[in-house]
């Protein structure tokens, strides 16, 4: 499901399953800058990772996103800055310390000044009525020569009733976006709405690259005042803000960071086992010691046994040499069956592993993984990255122009019910491509129609705005609407999306009794 890839340039930190950047403040602007000339008709997203963007992705349980669909887009951004300093600080604790904080509010005023020497010109979306307007004022006041190339504070429906209609509301957003050629797109609608809305309409967006800025358009204008930079200096910016609003950030960032630390605690238990086995670490081979266990002129299958300790660097050799161009019928497994433990310094390299595990499916597995070191991996919220085709099937949205190329559907038309059993990515694109809703809408209003939803991947916000009138037509016709094979990835983006269906969740046995009505009488 998550969208990753092999990326070996990128030096990131692994922050419980979110690989966050190793940047400092002017290599965050260098690269955003890279980002916005590289015209090659892809949305790049830049994600400021904070505790809220932490705790409402993930929740408190280990193997259950509280917010799937957020945590694939954070997992998926083009680069991940660390704008809370409690990212920091959990970074240093796990021995990978990042190289500091690169919060919204100081990205966007260097940026300005960066885009005023370069030609490049910015569009702010989102704030309060008249904010963005006024802090690209600000901007060009500021920073001569900076274009501003248009403002928008839109009402931005990301759950709820109006969901069905957010869909035509972008489109004439997206074209007032287009129509201003902006290099940069900074979207202030405050998190998770300004990620969801990013995901919807990412496969529509011509703009280079966007970027995530919460309420950084209300420090521009003054109307939320910044810590002064002593308090800033000493990581303190927080408590001022707290202090500045106390009825509405109190509660927030204490029941923020007593889950961070929640959050964190099995890892922190690992730092210490560290301890114990830091010298143990293998040395990195001049070769990797493959051993063929067949071969034939079509076929062949070889074996790399890891050590017991696998350091990061003998983990970066390994990718290295599994990334090289295989030929057809070679498969590759990786024994994990002698690691004892998974090092913090190489968690980035799972990272790299999974995007290769997806990029060469069927030609490279992982085998032999011990309940000990499954667990450290679910501690790190790295194991549902690396289950492969037994877990989240691994997506790459850069390596397909179409969403729909992971999804598909099958319908079964039964005596008084149509069957219908999705799998993939369910996504906008993927649904209005097959005219699924139209073909079913339909059928629905005089007969049941089943929903299978037990081989989707991920259901996207954007995917229910397309489903919701389907998902209604039960109430208005005289079929009904049922769901069936609802997992609790599905139940949580059908919860988060805040909707009200008249659809019908039903278990493996209501759903046999549904396609084989005549064991109803036996």
């Amino acid at each position: 499901m998550t969208t990753l890839i092999y990326q070996p340039e990128r030096d990131c930190v692994n922050s419980l399953g979110i690989p966050v950047d190793n940047l400092t403040l002017e290599s965050a602007v260098e690269r955003i800058v890279r980002m916005a000339r590289t015209r090659d008709g892809r949305a790049r997203l830049v994600s400021t990772l904070n505790v809220d963007f932490l705790v409402n992705s993930l929740g408190t349980a280990l193997t259950r996103p509280r917010h799937p669909e957020l945590l694939e887009v954070l997992r998926s951004s083009d680069m991940v800055t660390a704008d809370g300093f409690p990212i920091v600080w959990l970074s240093r604790l796990l021995g990978r310390p990042l190289a500091g904080r690169v919060c919204g509010s100081d990205l966007v005023p260097a940026l300005g000044e960066r885009c005023a020497r370069e030609g490049l010109s910015i569009f702010l979306l989102g704030g309060g009525e008249g904010v963005a307007a006024a802090a690209g004022k600000i901007l060009e006041e500021r920073y001569p020569g900076l274009r501003i190339a248009g403002t928008a504070a839109p009402f931005v429906r990301t759950t709820g009733a109006g969901l069905d209609t957010a869909l035509e509301d972008d489109e004439a957003l997206l074209e007032r976006i287009h129509s201003s050629n902006a290099d940069i797109l900074l979207v202030g609608l405050g998190n998770p709405k300004q990620e969801l809305w990013f995901n919807r309409n990412r496969q529509q967006l011509h703009t280079p690259v966007s970027i995530g800025v919460g309420g950084t358009f209300e420090f521009i204008t003054g109307n939320v005042k910044r810590a002064p930079e002593i308090w800033q200096r000493l990581n303190l910016e927080w408590v001022y803000r707290m202090i500045q609003d106390p009825a509405r950030l109190w509660k927030r960032y204490t029941k923020g960071l007593f889950k961070l630390a929640g959050l964190a605690a099995p890892v922190l238990a690992t730092r210490v086992a560290e301890a114990f086995t830091r010298g143990h670490t293998a040395p990195v081979p001049a070769t990797l010691p493959w051993r063929q266990l067949w071969s034939s002129r079509e076929q062949s299958i070889a074996l790399l046994t890891l050590p017991r300790y696998p350091s990061a660097s003998y983990l970066a050799l390994i990718n290295h040499e599994v990334s090289k161009k295989q030929q057809a019928g070679e498969l590759r497994i990786l024994d994990f069956s002698r690691v004892k433990r998974i090092r913090l310094d190489s968690q980035q390299e799972y990272f790299n592993l999974a995007g290769l595990l997806q990029s060469q499916r069927g030609q490279l597995q992982l085998m032999g993984l011990s309940p000990c070191v499954r667990q450290q991996l679910t501690a790190a919220r790295l194991m549902d990255l690396l289950e492969g085709e037994a877990g989240d099937a691994l997506t790459r949205l850069t390596q397909r122009p179409n969403s729909c190329e992971s999804f598909s559907c099958q319908s079964y038309s039964l005596d008084d019910a149509t069957l219908v059993m999705i799998s993939g990515r369910v996504t906008r694109e993927a649904l209005r491509d097959i005219g699924f809703v139209e073909c079913l809408l339909d059928g629905v209003r005089d007969r049941s129609c089943i929903l299978d939803f037990r081989n989707v991947d991920l259901l996207e916000s954007s995917g229910i705005a397309e489903l919701m009138p389907l998902l209604k037509a039960g109430a208005e016709g005289t079929g009904a609407m049922y769901l069936s094979g609802v997992g609790y990835r599905i139940q949580q983006m059908l919860r988060m999306a805040e909707i009200e269906t008249s659809a019908t969740i039903i278990n493996d046995r209501d759903l046999l009794a549904l396609i084989t009505p005549e064991q109803k009488n036996d």
